[in-house]
């Protein structure tokens, strides 16, 4: 895909919606698409992030390995979410992994490119860091929600 194509990809997700057109390009300049087969992982627990990704189609897991229950799948994203947002703070490593269910097709938004454009336009970053900071908070409270669900049925899941 081409960098309009991308460009295009960005008018329309929910995270970088409505972001004026220099800003819009700057975040393509910064882009490409990766698209990602069932199994394979977006992103793995411990390793630098080296792509903030925006999923245009398809659906992946955030999953936690936990020696004494193995695999736990703690949320699933799909279109129109964002994986990925270690890349902000040193050192860039993920907390979690992110595995494919499907195909799935994303934006990568290069982490270090990201950082970059950040340093270099603050208003661009503020909006980027602001929208993310929202992400974290939704995805913190269904992580609540699980945990109350999981311990008000006995903890059996």
């Amino acid at each position: 895909m081409s960098k309009v194509d991308i460009l295009e990809l960005l008018r329309e997700h929910p995270f970088t919606h409505a972001l004026n057109e220099e800003w819009l390009q700057k975040l393509a300049s910064a882009g490409s698409i990766r698209v990602f087969q069932a199994g394979e992982f977006l992103l793995r627990e411990g390793r630098v992030v080296e792509a903030f990704y925006l999923i245009v189609s398809g659906y992946a897991s955030v999953e936690l390995y936990m020696p004494e229950r193995g695999v736990l799948r703690l949320q699933t994203l799909g279109p129109g979410d964002v994986a990925g947002w270690s890349w902000t703070t040193p050192p860039y490593k993920s907390t979690f992994d992110v595995r494919a269910v499907d195909e799935v097709t994303t934006v990568a938004l290069n982490s270090e490119r990201l950082r970059e454009i950040m340093k270099e336009d603050c208003a661009l970053g503020a909006r980027i860091l602001l929208r993310l900071l929202s992400v974290v908070a939704q995805r913190l409270n269904a992580t609540r929600l699980q945990l109350v669900d999981m311990y008000a049925s006995g903890g059996e899941r």
